[in-house]
């Protein structure tokens, strides 16, 4: 995965290819406990995730499963859509930009504008009542997916390790007493509402929850969030496997006596169906839920244990790198940070962040993954998330998934791949109600239930972000068609990227508007969340025609569905695009020099908005490259106008700047954005944050793609270029297990700043064309062949 059958022989080719360094445990750190949320350090099998806080007196373990969501799937659509939506097409494309958007005030904002939000599962509390540590630390290790938290109390040492079984679907926390001091912990289950716990025979602690949606309570949508009443049903449970020891109900809670050794396990399933998007009242979630607990009782600690670490580590260790000699980890991470933030440059925190991003997407969207990661991966601890925990679809979703393939996890694309199909679904309908196409559209929101018609938290963001996006899944397809670019499975690209990006393709060719000057236009659009001023009203407006992002998308999933149609001998919409394409806009200069955001060269309310969305030709797409040096040069002068305008100002907006300086060869711009973001724009357990302090995974994931970018380059014309931003701070370093467009996996050594090796290996084979600082080399390989490229 590259593709992951081949996994024991790529591993077994890299170990040949690359020198072996001293390593050290790749984890995060820290000598105190976690006194908030944003502190404690993140635990997940793609469908459990938990956040461990590592107090010593009591500890707490905040749960989140990942289909737990309040609502029911709704489509709201107003009455006479396809009527109203033409109109809105009409005046739009006629340049009455007001009136339009008046207009749809009045006829398309409807309520519910929105939906309910993703919710915690609840929390896990252990008292010990042990006060007064020495010696203590807690620390994540990235490779193994496992925290430790290990202290002393009066000479006596304790050790408390967790993890998230994807073998056994289950969480596990650990507690030994080294020196065999005898313990007693109370344990107890709390969550808000909703729940219903008790104690059964077998000492188990039993939750059976259904969400209530009360039509009267709070509603963090002004204008609503759906129907109220009793929703998902969702079921957890609580065992204890004690060595030599007691276990004794009292009440709901649970108390262990007389061990200096033993497990806590927790099970939780929803009777949510993702075939569906819906809950299913056949699936008995009481019953799953028992029968992962009872499975995890009786099998041995130590066996599951291992077991997870041999599966979390194979693939975690797919990539290595590193930068420079690794130090000596004597650095809290929170302390690393803080030095971050006064000015310094920590090579090590550097790839440890780079790893983290993978850790996260791995625990998010691997294992027993069956929904993409939402905004916050799995990890959520409030009733009403921020922007529901949601699926954005005007760039953070599909900036979830950037380093998914490049960074040699493809597998976590599933749950995408599947979610879009399922999807597509809904959105045929939607299509067919607003303009009669047989394609399919999503606006730029939905949920677990799948919404495709345009949502906002007030009728008024319903209108300009939603219902002047409808380009949102279209956008969200090309990560399939990148998946099928880097995996080369044709299987994959028949059965479930064309049917995906064919529907998007229709919708497209149905929905384009011929202009005054004959060219082939999106009415409404809308350049993401950014404001312009109407030259005519002078008012502050969203809803446009034909911006700059619009037109790129359209010629990307247009390509995708041309080379598509190609490789499987198909020809059902070759002619129609190629007709249409001759008459779209191109992307062009404005008077200031940047690439022009809108059709027009309007002027910006916000110059320093968090979006960038018209060098969507520059990353993630490839429209804008050294090939077109006028867009290039002006690709620069956009960014460095951003930012004088204050941009940035988010985690994930910097995480895009890495990407789009890695794209103009500069490492150091990457670098010092790297640590822009570390300085200022994480929490301490590294987790990526929209101000003022909201948790958004996103600028992780970002983040790391970044990186990946700096080092390894193969969206250009076939090419894999090869260390082409880095920065003079990278002296010396090595990536291993990258991977390249055509299904390639490269390892790379550098030292003084250059290239020294780079070895390919390429499961399915193929040509493989490498360049390096003007040096070109062209390899024609065999499945299964590596083969080594130095000397430079």
């Amino acid at each position: 995965m590259c593709t992951t059958m081949f996994l024991g022989v790529i591993l077994m080719f890299l170990s040949l290819g690359c020198q072996k360094k001293t390593e050290i445990p790749e984890r995060l750190w820290y000598t105190k406990s976690a006194k908030s949320w944003h502190e404690a350090l993140p635990l997940g099998n793609g469908r459990l995730g938990v956040m461990i806080f590592g107090s010593v007196a009591e500890e707490h373990l905040q749960l989140n499963e990942e289909s737990l969501w309040a609502g029911v799937p709704e489509d709201p659509f107003p009455e006479n859509i396809k009527k109203h939506y033409a109109e809105f097409q009409r005046l739009n494309l006629e340049g009455q930009y007001p009136r339009a958007f008046d207009y749809a005030m009045a006829h398309l904002a409807v309520s519910p504008t929105a939906f309910r939000s993703y919710e915690p599962l609840g929390d896990l509390y252990l008292y010990f009542g042990h006060n007064n540590p020495k010696n203590y630390k807690r620390s994540l290790n990235l490779e193994k997916g496992i925290n430790t938290v290990e202290y002393e109390i009066n000479g006596d040492k304790f050790v408390r390790e967790s993890f998230v079984s994807s073998k056994y679907n289950a969480v596990f926390y650990h507690f030994t007493s080294v020196d065999k001091e005898e313990v007693e912990c109370y344990i107890r289950f709390e969550r808000e509402r909703d729940i219903r716990k008790y104690v059964n025979a077998d000492n188990i602690i039993c939750v059976d929850g259904q969400i209530f949606d009360d039509p009267e309570g709070d509603d963090d949508n002004q204008e609503g969030s759906g129907e109220g009443g009793y929703h998902m049903k969702f079921s957890a449970h609580v065992g204890v496997k004690v060595e030599d020891g007691n276990i004794i109900a009292k009440g709901d809670s649970l108390v262990v006596s007389g061990t200096n050794d033993f497990t806590v396990i927790v099970s939780s399933v929803t009777d949510y169906n993702p075939d569906l998007m819906n809950f299913d009242r056949t699936i008995d979630s009481e019953k799953e839920s028992l029968k992962i607990m009872e499975t995890a009782l009786n099998t041995p600690y130590q066996q599951i244990k291992e077991e997870h670490i041999h599966d979390f580590s194979s693939v975690y260790n797919r990539v290595k790198f590193h930068l420079g000699e690794n130090p000596k980890d004597t650095i809290p991470t929170d302390k690393r940070i803080k030095n971050v933030q006064k000015g310094g440059n920590d090579n090590y925190l550097t790839q440890l962040l780079f790893q983290y991003g993978r850790y996260l997407l791995m625990s998010s969207s691997g294992f027993r993954a069956v929904l993409p990661a939402n905004l916050q991966g799995i990890w959520n601890a409030d009733m009403w998330a921020p922007w529901e925990s949601d699926y954005h679809l005007n760039i953070n979703l599909q900036m979830n998934y950037w380093p998914a393939d490049v960074c040699n996890l493809s597998e976590t694309l599933k749950p995408l791949s599947n979610f879009m199909v399922r999807l597509t679904e809904k959105g045929k309908t939607t299509a067919k109600k607003m303009i009669g196409s047989e394609g399919w559209i999503a606006h730029y929101s939905t949920n677990v239930f799948g919404r495709t018609i345009a949502s906002g938290s007030t009728k008024s963001s319903q209108v300009n972000n939603g219902y002047c996006f409808p380009l949102a899944g279209a956008w969200m397809s090309l990560t399939l068609w990148r998946h099928y670019q880097f995996t080369q499975d044709q299987e994959y690209l028949k059965d479930t990227v064309y049917p995906v990006i064919s529907g998007a393709v229709e919708f497209i060719l149905d929905f384009l508007k011929e202009n005054s000057k004959g060219e082939l236009v999106t009415v409404p659009s809308y350049s993401p969340e950014n404001f312009y001023i109407d030259p005519v009203s002078g008012k502050r407006l969203r809803n446009t025609m034909a911006a700059t992002i619009d037109i790129e998308i359209i010629r990307d999933i247009f390509d995708a569905c041309l080379s598509a149609e190609k490789i499987l001998s198909k020809d059902k919409l070759t002619k129609r695009i190629h007709e249409v394409l001759v008459k779209l806009p191109s992307i062009k200069i404005g008077a200031d020099s940047t690439i022009q955001e809108w059709y027009e060269d309007y002027e910006e309310i916000e110059p320093g908005h968090r979006h960038i969305s018209h060098l969507y030709a520059l990353y993630p797409s490839n429209q804008i490259t050294k090939a077109t040096p006028e867009l290039f040069k002006a690709a620069r002068t956009t960014i460095e106008k951003r930012l004088s305008g204050g941009g940035g100002q988010t985690g994930w907006s910097r995480a895009w700047i890495v990407n789009f300086y890695a794209r103009l060869f500069d490492g150091n711009e990457c670098n010092k954005h790297i640590n822009g973001l570390l300085s200022g724009q994480v929490s301490s357990n590294l987790f990526d944050l929209h101000p003022p302090h909201v948790f958004q995974i996103d600028g992780n994931l970002g983040v790391t793609a970044g990186i990946a970018e700096m080092l390894l380059q193969s969206h250009e014309n076939k090419t894999i270029r090869l260390l082409p931003a880095l920065p003079k701070d990278w002296k010396d370093g090595e990536i291993k297990g990258l991977c390249a467009r055509g299904n390639f996996i490269i390892d790379i050594d550098w030292k003084d700043g250059k290239m020294e090796t780079v070895w390919i290996y390429s499961p399915k084979g193929g040509k493989c064309r490498l360049r390096y600082q003007g040096k070109e080399k062209e390899f024609s390989m065999k499945a299964g062949e590596q083969l080594k490229w130095a000397n430079f």
